[in-house]
């Protein structure tokens, strides 16, 4: 079994995932209301000392949501920027309804912190399925 799904291309999948993270830059910076929301919800007392230490494991998530996403899309037979979509959405909603359940409920974080995780995820997925379609 190849790692990539034969006709989807590995730029495709770095491209992908830059995008996925560049989205999340700004998702959660104060510069953005969203971001500002995150902050309040996530971090009331303020980001700690070291957090830019900790965002260097994202970029590896990325790839990796990436390369799930490249292969959900082979495997649904899937061609062009919609249909890449649809099909990283199906991933992103599995994703989401985890990250809502796990965030909301075990942790017993605000439904507001979920609410902002999820729409990160759909449109992040989405958007990447848009790329991969795009580039193969």
């Amino acid at each position: 079994m190849s790692f990539v799904y034969p006709g989807i291309s590995p730029i495709g999948i770095v491209v992908a995932a830059v995008i996925q993270f560049a989205i999340g830059f700004f998702w959660y910076s104060p510069m953005t209301p969203v971001g500002r929301r995150w902050m309040q919800e996530a971090h009331p007392e303020g980001l700690p000392a070291r957090a830019g230490g900790e965002m260097a494991i994202f970029p590896v998530g990325s790839i990796m949501a990436a390369w799930a996403v490249a292969m959900v899309i082979g495997w649904a037979h899937a061609s062009g920027p919609v249909q890449g979509a649809l099909a990283a959405w199906v991933v992103g909603w599995a994703v989401s309804a985890q990250t809502l359940t796990g965030l909301v409920a075990s942790r017993d974080r605000s439904v507001a912190l979920g609410v902002i995780h999820v729409g990160y995820v759909v449109v992040g997925y989405g958007l990447m399925g848009v790329a991969i379609g795009l580039i193969g």
